[in-house]
């Protein structure tokens, strides 16, 4: 879908845990309230839980998310968590000259060159995401000497997308990336650690990022791959212009329907939800995601 204006969104994220036994308590950590970005703005955010917490705490994380902690004593057998907000995004800017050159030119000269934007850490492995030779061995046939950069970033994003198969089934959160290059299926956040493993193993910074998708098409266009869930993608850092965002798992860049959430090194840096619990014993998990386009006013 081509927008020319900013878009405002509403974003409903319920997640619910229900436990085979009582737990009596807990602490657990958020990652729903949507970043404030030169391109993206909160107009409004809540958060509920149920059963109420008894301790309630607001806070920014390392990478300046926002974050929340709560603890709870009540005893329960499930946990509902509820966040709804309303953002405005911007569309992108149309690529300058800066997109254009060779990619080389985006390699930091030194390892702690432009540590005031956070991009030093984001060239080196992080836990979920190793550099791995076999993955610079996959990058390099698209980034090939002096070939433009954004040419090598959108050839690498759609030749993930093309020759891996979205399945929920095939991974687990913890699976590494050496075994989804070798099976070739996985979802959002592997096709991301993938990229991510690529781009580092060429020492290119790139950061994860989580998120939403719309997903209120307009009739006859379908859904993007990950829109009923939390989305992953992928950006990396180009000189003069920042970080810019690429879709692996869409084959495209990100744009006005993508809304940021939170960025880290890789996935368990801006989990959702996490925590502990005392008791419960095992769990299922359920959760919803519905992201739709309003009108000002609405």
């Amino acid at each position: 879908m081509a927008l020319s204006t900013r878009v405002r969104y509403r974003v409903s994220h319920d997640t619910t845990y229900h436990y085979a036994g009582t737990v009596s308590s807990g602490r657990h950590f958020t990652h729903l309230r949507p970043r404030t970005t030169p391109r993206q703005q909160v107009l409004s955010h809540e958060l509920g839980f149920s059963p109420a917490p008894a301790e309630h705490l607001e806070l920014d994380d390392y990478y300046g998310n926002h974050s929340c902690s709560i603890l709870l004593n009540t005893p329960h057998d499930t946990l509902t968590v509820s966040s709804l907000s309303e953002v405005e995004v911007l569309p992108n800017p149309p690529p300058d000259a800066t997109f254009a050159q060779p990619w080389e030119l985006a390699l930091p000269p030194a390892l702690h060159a432009w540590e005031e934007e956070g991009v030093t850490e984001m060239r080196l492995p992080s836990p979920h995401v190793e550099c791995l030779e076999e993955a610079g061995s996959y990058a390099r046939d698209c980034f090939t000497p002096g070939r433009p950069w954004l040419e090598a970033m959108l050839e690498l994003t759609q030749r993930i997308h093309d020759e891996f198969v979205y399945d929920p089934k095939a991974t687990t959160i913890s699976t590494p990336v050496s075994e989804v290059i070798r099976n070739r299926h996985g979802v959002c956040q592997d096709f991301a650690h993938l990229m991510l493993s690529c781009l580092r193993t060429l020492k290119l910074p790139a950061r994860y990022v989580s998120g939403y998708l719309l997903n209120e098409p307009p009739p006859g266009v379908d859904k993007l791959t990950g829109s009923d869930a939390s989305h992953a993608w992928i950006e990396s850092w180009l000189p003069g212009s920042g970080w810019v965002g690429f879709d692996p798992t869409n084959g495209k860049r990100s744009n006005e329907e993508f809304i940021t959430v939170a960025w880290g090194r890789d996935f368990m840096d801006v989990t959702p939800l996490r925590g502990v619990v005392l008791g419960g014993g095992s769990h299922t998990l359920e959760v919803s995601v519905t992201v739709s386009r309003i009108a000002d006013g609405a």
